[in-house]
């Protein structure tokens, strides 16, 4: 009996040694370093919220760039004198013909080692730009102070340079994996837009697109994904990946604790476990596998949207709004940084898991959710896909979805939609208002432009499943 308590003293304090090592090495972890240093970088006052077409901006793309061509991507972008650049451009009416815009996508692309499929692609992607000094989508209205945008989305943009730096150091990827910063989302995806109009990887060979967008501010291990219903896998994939994270950040710890060194990757979870790593994981509260929140839509208010459009599965994270959205006070000190780390960690292991299989992820139209992916949440539909771009006239609609109220009143793509349910329509923002009043069931008049015409018909909302 006296051997036996021993034998459990001594295993107690093993564990509890390695508790405080494995403490002492989070506080230097190199990942959330890195993640800090891009953060508080992108968010400065330096770069004055990062507006598109404003200097704050492009500077911001020179920072990006510059951490591809240090992690060796290839460029991107083959220019009209036959050079690559990591930059596209996209500028003037093409893009917007509301309201000319212009700015640039930056494209690093990390070649695939297997000789079929590095002819597919999976893109890792997030918007670095923000509102600069307010006005339009600013929850400031009167502010003139840098919006500084750190979870919006200084946030995504740090892990999306964090994730190229790993997978760059790992060389382990069969498929090719395309890593782009877009710019334009805040005026209303219009750097995804053109992205995906203008692809430098052939469209219908791009298997996945992960889509980071205010990712900073884990708070109780809830994280949201969207597109869960654009590929048959995705469901099954988000789970397992959060029920193993916990055994494989702590193994990583562990190790990290007994050579005295910080862990620079992750080790895959061990088929057979002893029983020491089965006590370790309610160790450290970080640990505890995610508590998802999943939703079926592809669409949305962010990037992903404009590849959904392309039939191509996407997932979009997300760690949710706050009392600092789209005001001067989202500043880089609130990022939870150990969170970004986890969510790193954790799509990297979605993103191996879908490059590893030979047969890519089997694309499914997914269920329509809110009308503005995660952001409000309304008890009706009309199906209707928004735009999201500025404009002080009327809300574009981007598509309507099949057997919808949406497309059995006749609307299409493109129609300007002006007036909703006695509302004056000048805005996406207008738009959820009077969605926000309308009921399932009641007849409404919509009034929209195409073309040169102005229409009027009648709209009747459906509840929504």
């Amino acid at each position: 009996m006296k051997k036996q308590l021993f034998s459990f003293l001594l295993l107690l304090s093993f564990v509890v040694s390695l508790s405080a090592q494995t403490a002492k090495v989070a506080k230097v972890d190199p990942t959330q370093q890195n993640l800090r240093n891009h953060v508080e970088y992108l968010a400065s006052d330096a770069l004055e919220g990062r507006r598109t077409g404003e200097p704050g901006a492009a500077t911001a793309a020179g920072y990006i760039v510059n951490a591809f061509a240090k992690f060796k991507l290839k460029p991107g972008v083959r220019m009209p004198n036959g050079k690559l650049n990591y930059m596209q451009t996209f500028a003037g009416k093409a893009v917007s013909p509301d309201k000319p815009v212009s700015g640039y996508n930056v494209i690093g692309i990390l070649e695939g080692r297997d000789k079929v499929l590095k002819n597919e692609a999976i893109v890792i992607g997030a918007h670095y730009d923000h509102l600069g000094r307010g006005g339009e989508g600013s929850l400031a209205p009167n502010s003139t102070e840098v919006h500084h945008g750190a979870d919006d989305n200084a946030s995504g943009t740090s892990a999306i340079i964090e994730l190229a730096r790993q997978f760059t150091k790992a060389k382990t990827n069969k498929r090719t994996i395309i890593f782009i910063a877009f710019s334009g989302e805040e005026e209303g995806l219009f750097g995804s837009k053109y992205y995906t109009n203008n692809p430098v990887f052939l469209i219908e060979n791009t298997v996945a697109m992960f889509n980071l967008d205010m990712v900073g501010r884990l708070n109780g291990n809830k994280l949201s994904i969207g597109g869960i219903g654009t590929a048959s896998e995705w469901k099954i994939l988000a789970m397992e990946t959060a029920i193993n994270q916990p055994m494989r950040l702590t193994q990583a710890r562990i190790r990290a604790a007994a050579s005295g060194k910080p862990s620079k990757t992750v080790p895959a979870v061990s088929s057979s476990v002893s029983p020491v790593f089965s006590v370790l994981p309610t160790i450290r509260d970080a640990d505890k596998a995610f508590e998802l929140q999943l939703t079926e839509d592809g669409f949305g208010p962010s990037d992903h949207a404009s590849f959904y459009m392309k039939k191509v599965p996407v997932l979009f994270f997300f760690t949710g709004t706050h009392l600092d959205y789209h005001k001067p006070s989202d500043t880089a000190e609130k990022i939870n940084y150990e969170g970004l780390a986890k969510i790193i960690d954790y799509v990297a292991t979605m993103v191996r898991s879908v490059d590893e299989k030979v047969v890519k992820p089997t694309y499914t139209v997914a269920k329509s959710s809110s009308a503005t992916g995660g952001r409000a949440n309304f008890s009706i539909t009309l199906g209707t896909i928004p735009g999201y771009s500025d404009s002080n006239d009327g809300m574009v609609i981007d598509g309507v979805r099949d057997d919808s109220p949406a497309s059995r009143t006749g609307l299409k793509a493109n129609d300007k939609i002006v007036k909703l349910a006695g509302m004056e329509i000048k805005s996406v923002q207008d738009y959820m208002k009077a969605m926000g009043v309308m009921k399932a069931g009641e007849e409404y008049e919509i009034e929209f432009i195409r073309g040169t015409e102005r229409m009027t018909l009648k709209i009747i909302p459906v509840k929504r499943p």
